[in-house]
């Protein structure tokens, strides 16, 4: 969770195309200028990151994700977990959300961007992830 779970992110995403990473990029930095949410990351599928409420927010007041995501570079996605249901995360235009399969997962929709959501889309991710925030804050 520290320093080398950071450079085991971005080790992963190097190779990536370039509008991976500044999809990354581009949500990290939307996080990081915030005081009431902050991104980090895990070893978790050897690197993610994950956008999470500070104790003190969160409902149950422990640091809670709202959004895990990481980069699969053999199916050239991004997949993607969120606090939003699959039918709200239709209401920000994303396609194919799913219930996830582990029935202990605690958050309540996965999905897989594509080339044109990391190209295109980084904006609608970042709004929906917003949501998924004020969400769990309720």
């Amino acid at each position: 969770m520290g320093e080398l779970s950071r450079e085991n992110f971005y080790a992963k995403i190097v190779t990536a195309p370039r509008a991976v990473q500044g999809f990354f990029e581009t949500v990290i930095e939307h996080f990081n200028k915030r005081n009431d949410i902050h991104a980090h990351h895990t070893d978790t599928n050897g690197g993610d990151l994950r956008l999470a409420l500070p104790a003190e927010l969160a409902r149950h007041h422990t640091i809670r994700n709202f959004s895990t995501l990481y980069w699969q570079s053999r199916n050239q996605e991004i997949f993607v977990r969120s606090y939003l249901s699959p039918e709200e995360m239709v209401v920000f235009g994303f396609a194919g959300v799913k219930i996830p399969r582990n029935i202990n997962e605690p958050l309540n929709s996965e999905l897989r961007l594509d080339e044109q959501d990391w190209r295109y889309r980084a904006q609608d991710f970042i709004r929906a992830s917003e949501a998924a925030a004020l969400k769990m804050m309720g």
